[in-house]
């Protein structure tokens, strides 16, 4: 017989659903704190292209970051779902550098 444990909102569900779940919640954790890692570093990379007068997209730079994070996925399953998420990561970053580049404009 498979055990089962209340959850927060009051049903119950089998263990190995709860510690999945807590365990996505702990990964989750991490990558918040990673994300906010990466966008300090985006702001350095936007400070650095504008002193160069670079734009913000640059898509050499895309294409190998994908193409590296897709060839560091272990499995070739995930490989495109993970080239989407880094994709959507990238596009974030360069709405922030967008924004960043607004914000020091009307300051």
């Amino acid at each position: 017989m498979m055990e089962t444990k209340d959850n927060a909102t009051g049903a119950w569900q089998p263990n190995e659903l709860t510690a999945a779940r807590q365990q996505i919640n702990d990964i989750d954790d991490q990558l918040v704190t990673l994300l906010a890692q990466r966008f300090e570093a985006v702001t350095k990379v936007n400070e650095a292209k504008k002193t160069a007068n670079l734009p913000i997209m640059d898509h050499g730079r895309e294409d190998q970051v994908l193409d590296r994070v897709t060839g560091n996925d272990p499995n070739p399953e995930t490989r495109a779902y993970m080239r989407h998420i880094f994709a959507t990561i990238m596009k974030n970053s360069r709405d922030y550098q967008d924004y960043l580049t607004k914000m020091k404009r009307t300051h």
